[in-house]
């Protein structure tokens, strides 16, 4: 089993990107519905930009989408 790191997101620059499971990890999300939602249309879950056609999550979106939840 792979230990996730669990990424400050205070200290991180606004730019640097994230793995689905460091934003699982943060979020408290499986990677699984990070998956999926980064697959769908539903607007859910924070914005991803692919990397080398890998997901990859900017700070400064899930900071906003942490931020935005009720």
């Amino acid at each position: 089993m792979k230990s996730k790191s669990i990424p400050d997101l205070r200290i991180l620059p606004p730019d640097a990107l994230l793995t689905c499971a460091q934003v699982s990890a943060v979020s408290g999300y499986t990677e699984r519905a990070l998956r999926n939602w980064a697959a769908g249309k539903e607007g859910r879950g924070p914005r991803v930009t692919a990397v080398e056609g890998r997901p990859r999550y900017r700070v400064e979106d899930v900071r906003a989408w942490i931020g935005a939840a009720p």
